[in-house]
This record gives C-alpha cells, structure tokens and sequence, in this order.
C-alpha cells in the first residue's frame, strides 16, 4: 500500500470537517516550553500559544503557493495539515512533518 493510500485509510472523523486552521488548532492544547521558539525549531506545534500560530506559517508559507498554481486545494492542504497532526507522535518532527505532508499531497514542501 502506498503512503498515500495508507493516508487516505487512516483518515478520522477528527480531520472529516475540517474547514480551517482553527478547526485543526482547536483540536489540541499547546503549551509553548520554548517560548521565542528557542530549542524546537526542528518541532512542528499543533495547537496555538500567545498569538504564534504555526499551522499558519506552514500554510502561508508552504502550501499557499501550491493552492495558486492549482496544485493542490485549500481544502487538501488542510486536510493535510490536520493529518499530519493527528498521525505524526509528538514530538512532531519538521522533517518528518513536511515529508508527511509532500507525501499525502504528492507536491515538495521542504
């Protein structure tokens, strides 16, 4: 089976209505133990923290451009995102995080 087809088998109701990053976000709580993000950039958060929205970032400055040039969808990219979240263990790795999500979009994020 293909990471892609395992991807879309693993697929929960908890990623099913997913319409935006606060949906994913709502989903997790997050405690940010490396405030200015000292020691976990390597570390993908799930969640927001004192405005820091990384979900977001990754978004804008990950996926957006695929969405533009019709690569992908927003609702994908989101889907995505939230799988990412649920079926990565935390800590989430960036590498691991961005592989999860070129592989399920079968688009390059590095």
């Amino acid at each position: 089976m293909r990471l892609k087809e395992l991807y879309e088998a693993s697929q929960t109701e908890t990623c099913d209505g997913i319409t935006s990053i606060r949906d994913i976000n709502d989903q997790f709580d997050y405690d940010d133990e490396h405030p200015k993000g000292e020691g976990d950039s390597p570390k993908v958060a799930c969640g927001q923290a004192n405005g820091y929205n990384e979900l977001k970032y990754i978004y804008n400055n990950k996926l957006k451009e695929h969405i533009a040039d019709r690569k992908i969808t927003e609702k994908q990219a989101l889907k995505a995102l939230c799988s990412a979240c649920q079926d990565l263990e935390n800590p989430r790795q960036r590498e691991d995080f961005y592989q999860h999500l070129s592989n399920t979009l079968d688009i390059d994020i590095s």
